[in-house]
């Protein structure tokens, strides 16, 4: 039997390693490689998501494992199956628990175990050591050694260490936790942007452009109307450059400002080649506690006026519009006074001014900008 070497204290490259792990690729892939050096075992895993019948676990192994390819693929069904019949998994209920498996069963119960024979026994899995652990918001892990029956036998020592551990873990998958779920929300809102007929561009607090759904990034594609330059982004034509300058320095000093109004302005372009296109920014609220250049400051919507057909459809399908109706209302979000919408339309002044009544009545809203919000944050902009 291999007798542990090394020492079992708590080193600060191993929780160098632990507190970097919600950031690899793989997360906790090195620590689990260190940490498994470090006891002297065969391998270390951590287990993100706990098996229970019909649902495999998710593994993370430190090192590579005899078992891949369609082998692994099997025993990963057959653990999905069987994944309530885990010994030692069971018996790991309360969080910060640290068991041995031959604490819960028998060398004897172990060798006659169905869990055992199928799913342990193929990876040299005949000594463990699990510790259960689950964070505030719900996430459930177990971090685990394994050995095989010649390799280090797992005791009080290694408890031990896993209890000095078990604070620095926690709190390193309490970071895990809330990365994923602020990773698994922008997903979420970036596939939302994607679906927006409308070009929208996201600039942090430096004036840089953060993040564009595909409307916006086909309008830079296209050379036409939008450019980037050194990550900053920028509108073609003097008149309409200028302008979009002005309005974005002014969103981000009003977002500094914390004025109790969000900072709305909307403008339609003028210089030749940009007749078509309709121009909104709006500044994003700022937490006091958060550093100003960080994260998305302001939010630059861009329509084209040929290419919103089916956003004037949606408007009056969503709020109950006649085609006339959603025909203003789409020009109005585009940036356009009364009396330019009157003039794209084909109509009087007075009839427009009519029109907008009907429109903010049936919205309930009192002003342009008013609606302009309404419409820009809702699923109308979903095509």
């Amino acid at each position: 039997m291999r007798m542990a070497t090394k020492s079992l204290e708590l080193t600060d490259s191993l929780l160098k390693l632990l507190y970097g792990g919600p950031l690899e690729t793989v997360p906790w892939r090195g620590f689990l490689a260190a940490l498994t050096d470090h006891i002297g075992c065969d391998n270390a895993a951590i287990t993100l998501q706990l098996s229970r019948k019909g649902l495999a676990p998710m593994l993370i192994w430190g090192k590579d494992t005899a078992v891949r390819g369609d082998l692994a693929r099997d025993i990963g069904g057959l653990h999905a199956e069987m994944g309530h019949m885990d010994p030692l998994r069971n018996a790991l209920d309360r969080s910060g628990e640290i068991l041995l498996l031959e604490e819960v069963t028998s060398r004897e119960a172990l060798l006659e175990d169905k869990f055992y024979q199928t799913v342990l026994r193929p990876y040299g899995i005949e000594q463990a050591l699990g510790m259960y652990v689950r964070e505030p918001g719900g996430l459930e892990c177990n971090i685990g050694l394994t050995s095989s029956a010649e390799g280090v036998r797992f005791g009080k020592a290694h408890k031990d260490f896993m209890a000095l551990l078990r604070p620095h873990f926690v709190q390193a998958l309490q970071l895990f936790a809330r990365i994923y779920r602020d990773e698994s929300e922008i997903e979420v809102l970036t596939d939302a942007l994607d679906r927006l007929t409308i070009g929208t561009f996201m600039i942090d607090g430096r004036g840089k452009l953060l993040r564009s759904n595909g409307a916006a990034r086909a309008l830079v594609e296209h050379g036409e109307a939008f450019r980037v330059i050194d990550g900053r982004l920028i509108l073609n034509g003097r008149s309409d450059s200028a302008r979009f300058r002005q309005v974005i320095d002014q969103a981000l000093t009003a977002r500094l400002a914390h004025d109790k109004d969000d900072y709305v302005r909307a403008f339609r372009c003028i210089d030749n080649g940009n007749e078509d296109l309709g121009i909104l920014v709006r500044a994003i609220r700022r937490d006091r506690q958060s550093p100003a250049d960080l994260g998305p400051a302001v939010v630059v919507y861009a329509t084209d006026a040929g290419r919103t057909g089916s956003f004037k459809q949606l408007i009056a399908t969503l709020f109950d519009l006649s085609p006339s109706e959603a025909n203003l209302a789409a020009l109005l979000t585009e940036g356009l006074t009364l009396a330019e919408a009157a003039r794209e339309a084909g109509l009087t002044e007075s009839t427009v001014r009519s029109y907008s009544k009907k429109i903010f009545a049936k919205l309930g809203v009192s002003r342009q900008t008013d609606l302009v919000r309404l419409i820009l944050r809702s699923v109308a902009m979903l095509g």
